[in-house]
């Protein structure tokens, strides 16, 4: 069985025996682990385990360590207690060697600093230490998660003043800090999604118009903001892993239509006017049905699925234009000007809403409809483009089915 901790330390002197400058024979007396463990337990008081370190806000920031550890609750937030995310460290850059040797895993799974904590006689026998000195050094190494009593701020924090409910006069004064455990999650989560081998695989295969099972997600306008300057590690150890860089999600309101919308005057289908959505839609289908076409491979039961979930998706952005026009002032169809099919009029003007049950299978021929705009849609996506995939009639008819399910659900939560 291997000793994690000797593999370790074999592991950093492999830079000193290569910079040369001191013997070898020092070098070797100095990683030794009676030698090298009795300093790194010297220097665990420079560092501190804390989830939220102060300065993310302000370099300068000098407050008490903040370790906390929520609990899991099944209530949806996005905090600590819910979020498997890791702790940070701060403190003398110099001594991260010492978070280093207290996070090296041991054979069954936990690492150097739990086994500290519990007291265990495996790791007694790996450091192959005496009572006395394992009980010194356990003292020594649990300080980086002592917490000083009394909660310490600082002027450099960012503060927020919270009045407290029912009572003007007084408040609670909030020092905002980043969650850097949450921030690192967040930030391997992206960087999973941007740049894993299978999102690499899936955005090649759209590069060269190939079907690829699963696809890729993106996340449009992701900030970078940086800490630390050109020394990251001041900050805090997660921070230095990730080289003085966070990812932020934009969090811009949308951007909303007018607030009339645009009234057909003769015929819904030709006011529609594609916005980006639809158009990133089409596209998406242009280039799921080239990808099948190209690849023989291809199962139905893996390209349908994909397929119809593109549609799905087109039928649900023309009901909720709709659904623009049925939530307008009633009546807005009878107004001078307007000449809207009745078929189309009793499913966009609540003002006619009671006149359904007067048009002969008006659903269906919604469905018709809206399916027929798909198709024309996506013809004049492909045209003149190559290589494409031109859809007709038998579409239609294949599609229709899925678009009145469609429809009948909107008109249900309408």
């Amino acid at each position: 069985m291997t000793n994690p901790i000797v593999d370790f330390l074999e592991k950093r002197k492999q830079k000193p025996l290569k910079e040369a400058k001191k013997p070898v024979a020092e070098i070797e007396q100095e990683f030794k682990i009676a030698v090298w463990g009795a300093s790194a337990a010297n220097r665990a008081s420079q560092l501190s385990l804390v989830s939220h370190p102060g300065k993310f806000s302000h370099p300068d920031a000098r407050i008490t360590p903040v370790l906390f550890t929520g609990e899991y609750m099944p209530d949806g937030y996005v905090r600590s207690g819910n979020a498997n995310a890791g702790q940070d460290v701060v403190g003398n850059a110099a001594a991260l060697d010492v978070y280093a040797f207290l996070s090296v895993v041991l054979d069954d799974g936990r690492n150097v600093l739990e086994h500290f904590e519990a007291n265990s006689i495996e790791l007694k026998t790996m450091l192959a230490v005496d009572d006395e000195t394992f009980a010194t050094w356990r003292t020594a190494f649990l300080q980086i998660k002592a917490v000083d009593e009394g909660a310490k701020t600082h002027t450099n924090v960012k503060q927020v003043y919270f009045p407290i409910a029912d009572n003007t006069e007084d408040y609670h004064l909030l020092s905002v800090l980043y969650p850097s455990g949450l921030m690192n999650t967040h930030r391997e989560r992206i960087r999973q999604m941007k740049f894993s081998d299978a999102s690499k695989a899936a955005r090649k295969a759209r590069n060269e118009q190939k079907y690829h099972e699963h696809g890729f997600a993106d996340l449009p306008d992701v900030l970078t903001q940086h800490f630390g300057g050109t020394k990251p590690q001041n900050i805090s150890k997660l921070n230095s892993n990730n080289g003085g860089e966070a990812w932020l999600l934009s969090c811009f309101p949308p951007e909303l239509d007018e607030t009339r919308p645009h009234l057909p005057k003769r015929d819904f289908f030709r006011s529609l006017r594609l916005d980006k959505d639809s158009r990133f839609l089409l596209e998406a289908l242009r280039r799921l049905l080239v990808a099948g076409d190209k690849n023989a491979e291809i199962t139905r039961q893996k390209f349908l699925p994909q397929r119809d979930a593109i549609l799905e998706q087109l039928f649900d952005w023309v009901l909720l234009k709709a659904q623009q026009l049925q939530n307008y002032d009633a009546g807005w169809s009878s107004r001078e000007g307007f000449a809207l099919p009745e078929v189309q009029r009793v499913w966009l003007d609540q003002g006619y809403f009671s006149n359904r049950d007067t048009v002969d299978d008006w659903q269906e021929r919604i469905a018709d409809s809206i399916t027929q705009w798909v198709i024309n849609r996506h013809k004049g996506n492909v045209k003149k483009r190559s290589p494409n995939v031109v859809m007709g009639d038998l579409e239609v008819k294949k599609f229709q089915p899925l678009c009145f399910e469609r429809l009948q659900q909107a008109e249900a939560l309408a």
